[in-house]
């Protein structure tokens, strides 16, 4: 028996150097590329082409790109378009970049006026999953039936949920592929139990390709509620279908509580995961159809109102630098953009007579402070929004100023 592989290696870096969905934006981006020359009527291989020859195309081609309605690609996915043309010519060995090579600057001058273009039609907005609000989280909870743990559904959605949203995962990236031995329920030296997960995986930012640390992931503590995320998963693997190894399996038709199954041998698939969350929302009746990265969103989004630093939360989101994480946290919510409207009403309309300013300590660190702002003694505190101050006081020590953190353990059971 041969020690070494059989693989062909013309054909073995192509096969695993990006991932499917990678994959797949860049036959997009050549396709459109691709009928783009053929429209016009040009004779041109841009992998046998010069590098100028490829410069003009694409000067040509940034001014003119249009979808099949004849419209303006929105701005995110013209910035997908022109990365995934460099990525092609690039893995097909043409060994230049069409986005920094000085041969491309009136290319990427089309380019530039493109977006301003885009701006001007109202599509040069970059698309955003949105983190699921307070009120829609509460609505979720409370549901009667949709994370119901005394059903195979309920309990299957609450699983399903609290995996992405705990361990930050993206919306459908290996979920259907989860397995039961990936996960560990133990507990810690003062005997609280949680939920780790033991392996690593292909992802979009970690393709195995280097040497950079890996934070080890989230982890799921136990609550001692009813909303408790460790008892319900628990209560799931004691349900869970024994003769597969698949973490998410389709619940039974029929049950009873005293089941020792209530899951049948029969993995969920990729297309089931995809909608997950858009039919919570109609279950729920949400405020708005959600996707499954909007959960991964909440997740972020919540961890940075608490007070938490960048650097922390890459260590669960596996992002690769903490300039990443300000696609989640760009905004404010829209209950800090009132609080900051009602704030400065006080000060133009001159109610803002006795004031003072008082600081909560929380749970979740020493050195975070929940701060709120009550311009009288009959009103309600308005928390402030999230901004990092230098204390003026005498120990002049540091304070992040959160959104309200008791909205967000009523709505968990950590409180």
């Amino acid at each position: 028996m041969s020690r070494f592989g059989q693989d062909d290696p013309t054909t073995f870096r192509k096969e695993n150097f990006k991932s499917k969905k990678t994959g797949q934006q860049t036959h997009f981006a050549v396709k459109v590329l691709s009928d783009f020359i053929v429209e016009r009527g040009m004779e041109i291989d841009i992998l046998e082409a010069t590098k100028d020859e490829i410069a003009n195309l694409l000067q040509d081609f940034y001014a003119n790109i249009r979808n099949k309605s004849q419209e303006y690609y929105k701005k995110n996915t013209l910035l997908a378009i022109r990365q995934s043309i460099n990525r092609y010519l690039k893995e097909n060995d043409r060994f230049f970049d069409i986005i920094t090579d000085p041969e491309f600057t009136r290319a990427n001058d089309n380019f530039t006026s493109l977006l301003r273009k885009t701006r001007e039609e109202g599509k040069g907005t970059v698309t955003h999953h949105e983190a699921i609000s307070l009120e829609d989280l509460r609505m979720l909870y409370e549901h009667p039936l949709v994370f119901n743990t005394s059903t195979p559904q309920g309990l299957l959605n609450k699983t399903i949920f609290e995996t992405i949203l705990y361990f930050c995962r993206r919306g459908q990236e290996n979920l259907s592929q989860l397995k039961v031995d990936e996960f560990k329920v133990d507990s810690d030296q003062k005997g609280q139990m949680y939920v780790r997960k033991l392996t690593t995986e292909l992802t979009k930012n970690h393709q195995g390709t280097t040497n950079e640390p890996e934070g080890s992931g989230g982890m799921m503590y136990a609550t001692g509620t009813d909303r408790c995320p460790v008892k319900s998963f628990v209560k799931y693997l004691k349900k869970h279908n024994n003769a597969s190894n698949r973490l998410f399996l389709h619940p039974k038709n029929s049950f009873s509580e005293q089941d020792d199954m209530w899951f049948r041998n029969e993995p969920i698939g990729q297309n089931t995961i995809k909608v997950f969350m858009k039919n919570l929302s109609k279950s729920a009746k949400l405020s708005r159809e959600y996707t499954n990265h909007c959960i991964r969103s909440t997740c972020i989004t919540l961890l940075d109102y608490s007070g938490f630093q960048s650097r922390h939360i890459k260590t669960i989101s596996g992002h690769r630098n903490e300039a990443s994480l300000s696609s989640y946290c760009y905004d404010t919510s829209d209950k800090q953009k009132k609080s900051m409207s009602d704030a400065l009403s006080k000060c133009t309309y001159g109610t803002l007579q006795q004031t003072e300013s008082r600081s909560v300590t929380i749970s979740l660190s020493q050195e975070k402070t929940v701060s709120t702002f009550t311009s009288d003694e009959n009103e309600q505190p308005i928390p402030l929004p999230v901004i990092e101050t230098v204390s003026a006081v005498r120990n002049s020590k540091r304070q992040v100023e959160t959104a309200p953190y008791d909205q967000i353990s009523l709505i968990f059971g950590t409180t």
